[in-house]
């Protein structure tokens, strides 16, 4: 939702977590020595996550199995001992996103005696992994959580897997003249393994909320299991899936406008993977996630590098 905005709003403080700057930025740093110096209270920041989960998407974590550690000029909330992959910012027309990629493994299969997997009554979700982070100047914020499942039943031909991703973000607080415009989750096998094949994904078209705080289900099914998530936005979410034929990629990315830290939006997928009975690896996959962040300037002048957002 687009809000009216005062001058006095400038004087509004900044709080929580930091990755690197927009190219060709003529403003001060917002970020201090440390990554992590500004959380005064790590406990209390983590807590705030894992509840923050548990209420939004209904998923279990505990807050033991998660810490706070600073990654290049980031400071992430991650699984205990794991490290991202990558992190960054790719700036584009003024614009910047702020990107983490993970490779996340879904634990080897079981087996049967004679070989054939399992046969399940429904899925078999794992442990999710989630993450919290915010971009170097710290004009938006973004949590995030990627979980595998297992969809194996007696007639199947292959193992069958399946992923969820979820994410909020939303612009920081005391920031009103910049925005948050996308905010994306994204899937691709690790290595463009072959022997994984594509069951099914959604969304598959252009989700549309109106209005600004609809909740709408996301869903898939493979042979006779079905599962679903459903997520609460503004504006719409549009997928994308890989220019590559064969190669199992999906990106759903919310586009719109997101001014304030309670201008939180959602953005999700699911995903399901099919692999031959005879595979013997279990499968991996680049979870991507990030959201764009725009700086601008008041009073509105024109500038190559901070286009006026229009309110």
């Amino acid at each position: 939702m687009r809000k009216s905005i005062s001058i006095a709003a400038l004087s509004a403080v900044v709080t929580l977590v930091a990755a690197a700057a927009p190219a060709e930025s003529t403003t001060a740093s917002r970020t201090s020595s440390s990554a992590c110096d500004h959380i005064g209270d790590k406990n209390a920041a983590i807590r705030d996550f894992v509840e923050g989960i548990k209420k939004d998407w209904k998923l279990d974590v505990r807050a033991r199995d998660y810490e706070i550690r600073p990654h290049g000029r980031e400071c992430v909330i991650q699984p205990r001992g794991a490290r991202p992959v990558t992190g960054g910012a790719e700036a584009r027309s003024g614009a910047s996103t702020t990107s983490m990629t993970t490779v996340e493994t879904m634990p080897v299969p079981a087996t049967s005696a004679d070989g054939d997997v399992t046969i399940q009554q429904e899925v078999a979700w794992q442990q999710p992994s989630c993450y919290e982070w915010e971009d170097a100047e710290r004009i938006g914020w973004m949590r995030a959580c990627g979980q595998w499942g297992r969809t194996d039943y007696a007639e199947a031909t292959h193992k069958n897997y399946a992923f969820r991703m979820y994410a909020s973000c939303h612009a920081q607080a005391g920031h009103p003249f910049d925005q948050v415009s996308e905010c994306y989750v994204a899937a691709e096998p690790f290595g463009n393994d072959p022997n994984i094949v594509w069951n099914d994904w959604d969304p598959k078209a252009t989700l549309q909320f109106d209005p600004c705080g609809s909740t709408l289900p996301i869903g898939l099914s493979v042979g006779p299991f079905s599962t679903t998530l459903s997520i609460t936005s503004c504006d719409k979410i549009v997928p994308s899936d890989s220019a590559r034929p064969g190669v199992p990629d999906l990106r759903a990315t919310w586009k719109g406008k997101s001014y304030y830290a309670e201008d939180v939006r959602q953005t999700a997928a699911l995903v399901a993977f099919g692999a031959p009975k005879s595979y013997q690896s279990s499968p991996s996959l680049y979870f991507r996630r990030g959201f764009t962040h725009e700086e601008c300037v008041w009073p509105p002048t024109p500038s190559p590098y901070y286009p006026w957002c229009a309110i």
